[in-house]
Formats: C-alpha cells, sequence, structure tokens
C-alpha cells in the first residue's frame, strides 16, 4: 500500500500543466498589440489624448477667454489680484471624469470654506487665497453654458451654508464670486494654455465628444506652472499646499502622473473591432483552458485511484493484531 501511494505521489509530481496554454494566451496578446499597431483608422489609440507635465513653463498670459457673463478677458487679467491661479481645462457637457472632478473639487472647498473661521486651519478659499479659472475645450460650447455651470457651482455652496451666519454667508459668497470663473474660448486661444500647459485633447465632431485627460494646473502669480492635480480627486493637503507654494512662486516635484481621462471609442472602426474581438477570445481562450486544464487533471488522477487498495485495506483488518 505505501509503495503504491508513493508510486503515485511520484506520478502526481512529475506531470505538469501544458505549457502550450500560457504561450497561446501569450501568442493571443502579441497579436492583439501588431493588430493595434497596424491598422490605420480612426480608432480610439489614434486621437490625440495625453497629459505631458510642464513644470516651471509659463502660459500665455494673451490668451482670450470669455466668461460666463459674455465679457473677454486676456488670461494675464487673472492675475492682477496677485493670487495664483488653478486652471481646470474641462467641457461643460461631459458626463464622466468631467463631472466627477467638479464633484470632488466642489467636495474639497465646502470642507475649505466651512474651516476658513478657524484661525488654527490652514484653509484655503476661492477668491481669498487663489483664483478658479475653468476653462472649456469644447469649441462648440458657450457663454451661456458656461453661466449655467457656474451658477449650478455656486449653489452647492450656498445650500450647505445654512449653518453659517448671514453675514459669514455673505463673505463667503463675495469670495467666491470674484474667485470662481467659468469661460469658453475660441480653438485656437483656449489651445495656447492647454498646449502650454501639456494637456494634449482632441474633439470628435461626429460624437459632439472631446477626448481629455484629467488635470488641473496651479500658477504662480506670474503665470508660472508651479504644481499638477491629476486625477479626478483633489486631496485637502495637496490642494493647501499647491495653493501655498503656488503663491510663493515654488515649483513642486511632481510624482508618478496616472493617465485617467474622458474618451469614446470609434465602434465602427476597424481596429476596435479587432480590439474588440481579440479581448473576446482571451475570456474565451482563458476559460476553455482552465476547463481543459480540470478534465486532464481529473482524468489523470481520479478520486478513487489515489490509493491502491479499497477503504477497507487501507482501514486494516479490526480482527488482525
Amino acid at each position: 500500500m505505501d509503495l503504491a501511494r508513493a508510486s503515485n505521489t511520484k506520478d502526481m509530481s512529475n506531470k505538469t500543466a501544458p505549457i502550450w496554454i500560457p504561450l497561446a494566451v501569450l501568442a493571443v496578446v502579441v497579436g492583439a498589440l501588431v493588430t493595434i499597431r497596424s491598422s490605420k483608422s480612426n480608432g480610439i489609440w489614434s486621437q490625440k489624448y495625453d497629459l505631458k507635465p510642464q513644470l516651471g513653463a509659463q502660459l500665455p498670459v494673451d490668451a482670450q477667454l470669455t466668461e460666463s457673463d459674455g465679457s473677454t478677458h486676456m488670461f494675464g487679467e487673472y492675475f492682477r489680484s496677485g493670487r495664483p491661479v488653478m486652471l481646470l481645462p474641462i467641457f461643460y457637457g461631459c458626463n464622466g471624469v468631467c463631472y466627477t472632478e467638479t464633484e470632488a473639487l466642489i467636495k474639497t472647498l465646502l470642507v475649505e470654506t466651512a474651516l476658513s473661521t478657524k484661525k488654527s486651519v490652514d484653509s484655503v478659499v476661492p477668491g481669498r487665497d487663489f483664483d478658479l479659472v475653468v476653462v472649456s475645450i469644447h469649441p462648440k460650447e458657450t457663454p451661456a453654458l458656461a453661466n449655467a455651470k457656474r451658477t449650478e457651482f455656486l449653489d452647492a455652496f450656498h445650500a450647505a451654508w445654512n449653518n453659517q451666519t448671514p453675514q459669514r454667508q455673505q463673505e463667503l459668497g463675495a469670495y467666491l464670486d470674484k474667485g470662481v470663473h467659468f469661460t469658453v474660448g475660441k480653438p485656437a486661444e483656449v489651445q495656447k494654455l492647454t498646449d502650454a500647459m501639456g494637456f494634449y485633447y482632441s474633439f470628435d465632431e461626429k460624437r459632439n465628444w472631446v477626448n481629455h485627460p484629467a488635470a488641473a494646473a496651479f500658477l504662480a502669480p506670474s503665470a508660472k506652472i508651479v504644481a499638477y492635480n491629476t486625477g479626478s480627486e483633489f486631496q485637502t493637503k495637496n490642494l493647501r499646499n499647491n495653493v501655498h507654494e503656488a503663491t510663493k512662486g515654488k515649483v513642486q516635484p511632481i510624482g508618478d502622473v496616472f493617465l485617467l481621462g474622458c474618451f469614446r471609442m470609434e465602434a465602427a472602426s476597424p481596429r476596435t473591432r479587432s480590439i474588440v474581438f481579440i479581448l473576446n477570445s482571451c475570456v474565451i481562450a482563458t476559460f476553455l483552458g482552465a476547463i481543459f486544464m480540470i478534465w486532464r487533471y481529473n482524468k489523470s488522477y481520479p478520486s478513487n485511484t489515489l490509493f491502491s487498495g479499497s477503504p477497507k485495506d487501507e482501514a486494516g483488518d479490526p480482527h488482525q493484531s
């Protein structure tokens, strides 16, 4: 009995899973990369959509933007107060990462405005410590839409200030009214800013959509880029630090950049169809490979042949001593 069990154990250790399964998966992945590279179409990867931080770069102060009230300003006018500027490129019709960005920013600033009455807390408030300039990267969006989004943005604060005194509500409202700017601009003017920022996007006219990354730049009063916020979240500590260091004009080191953004795929393009087909094939191949391995293992080592003797033999004869 012991010899049979040892023999079975040895056979199990000498047999390994078929090597062709991982090789097949590798071949599928390589095929996907080759297909994506070789296909020439208007699929997602042919779109211009990237973020290349330009720390220390100077943004053009002569770029013209139109405010939500219809007035036109040079970008340099936002620095006349001596406050730093947070530049946030989005488009107002975006219901993806742009919406997430603005909601996260509202959530963080609500805490900052609530804490602004406490001298022990080093909070930052738009209009008092910095200016927020939101610029639309959609070439067809209008000042009226910018005004609607600005109103929606400010209403979120007014609704949360019920526990503040009327005098404090008026003070905070005045800060935000002069420090929050929702703007639009001609494509060439907007791209002056985004190109200098390293924020690259593309407009899909067919879908009325903008493929773009998610990032905000913090600018010193000299319009120099000193820090970035990448992704869709705004951490309180980072926001405060970026605003305070931007006030000093001190460039902040940037860590790993996680490229998050909005895009829409060309569903009818050969490239997209190839990608979807290959991904589906990978899933099916992995599933079938797992089934085959289980079947082969059970065939090689059925549960009733693990021991050469019968259960009675294994347990021993109770009459023997």
